[in-house]
């Protein structure tokens, strides 16, 4: 399994259903979708025999009043991995930077697109990581820069700050900040930043914070000189009419909003003095999943026997067996891993 959420493969593995496996290896909030939502979802359906809205006007008509950007300065996707692969096609970079350990798409990106040449720095410290992209970018030109904020899979969090002097300093680089997991921490946006700083091209996902992993809707930020670079190559229609739908009724929805944000503070902090009381390495996280270090290699597929499944981060660069990433569900759900975690623990 390359990603999180493969609740199917999973499945076929241990003989079970898929919607009997807990998945907290994808980061996707779990709360239920409001209702008023799904009633609009449900109306919505009469419209399915028309075409979707190819410029998702609705949707950045909201945007634009929440984040005060021109229309102009963005694009919708479906789901923010397609315009990852389509920004690197787009922009046709020659060199790029990977801070690493990140997410694995951004390569795969690169290596389809046959970029010539991709480097990377790799810590497990997050302030080394930018020291060392500073020197870097001081010493080397680079097409293109990937910095995923809060990251995945370790969870840490570049200041804002950071990144626009990254940006500022190097201005004949692009710099694709993936903000995917930025909804939990919002006032570290750099969207805002998009009009002043030419250089940045901000991505943003409705998949984790407000869980539409299922119908797929992500968008970018940049000036207009690199959107419309984007938009020649983006598939008509790529985003369907339920997925637009339901992006312009969560995006504006502050009750829901607020009401993740109690949920992850609590279960956060069960997390962590869970983690704590068991004596494990684990990175402050800044989003909805933990990246721990084991004592020891084998435990998701321990614990996916139980019908658990959990990111195993071996394929990330740099990093071996024995991290996992593990994403915050419910309560109920949450327990019943760390009960599994503690004997797995015990039995070493």
């Amino acid at each position: 399994m390359i990603h999180g959420g493969d609740i199917y493969t999973a499945a076929e593995l241990i003989g079970k259903n898929s919607e009997d496996i807990i998945d907290m290896s994808s980061s996707v909030n779990p709360l239920p979708l409001p209702f008023k939502i799904k009633k609009k979802l449900i109306k919505n359906f009469n419209f399915l025999n028309r075409y979707p809205d190819t410029e998702a006007r609705a949707f950045k008509k909201i945007l634009c009043d929440i984040y005060g950007i021109p229309s102009e300065s963005i694009i919708c996707g479906n789901g923010s991995i397609e315009l990852i692969y389509i920004a690197v096609k787009a922009l046709n970079p020659q060199n790029v930077l990977i801070l690493e350990p990140t997410f694995l798409e951004y390569e795969r990106a690169c290596r389809i697109n046959n970029v010539p040449n991709i480097d990377r720095i790799f810590s497990l410290d997050r302030d080394e990581v930018i020291k060392i992209a500073e020197k870097k970018l001081k010493n080397t030109k680079y097409s293109l820069v990937f910095i995923c904020n809060p990251n995945n899979p370790t969870g840490w969090l570049i200041k804002k700050e950071n990144i626009l002097n990254l940006a500022d300093t190097v201005k004949d680089t692009i710099f694709l900040i993936d903000e995917a997991f930025i909804d939990f921490t919002p006032e570290e946006t750099v969207i805002h930043e998009v009009g002043k700083i030419k250089n940045l091209l901000v991505l943003r996902s409705l998949t984790k914070f407000y869980g539409l992993a299922g119908l797929r809707f992500g968008y970018a930020a940049a000036c207009n000189e690199i959107i419309e670079q984007l938009k020649k190559f983006i598939q008509p229609w790529s985003i369907n009419s339920i997925a637009q739908c339901a992006a312009e009724e969560i995006i504006k929805d502050e009750n829901f909003k607020n009401m993740s944000y109690e949920f992850f503070i609590k279960e956060k902090q069960f997390f962590e003095n869970s983690l704590k009381k068991l004596t494990l390495n684990y990175f402050p996280s800044a989003a909805n999943f933990y990246f721990i270090k084991l004592p020891k290699k084998g435990f998701p597929e321990e614990i996916l026997n139980k019908g658990i499944l959990i990111r195993d981060c071996s394929n990330f660069y740099g990093v071996d067996e024995n991290f996992i990433r593990v994403s915050i569900k419910t309560r109920k759900q949450n327990e019943i891993f760390f009960r599994e975690l503690k004997k797995w623990l015990k039995a070493l």
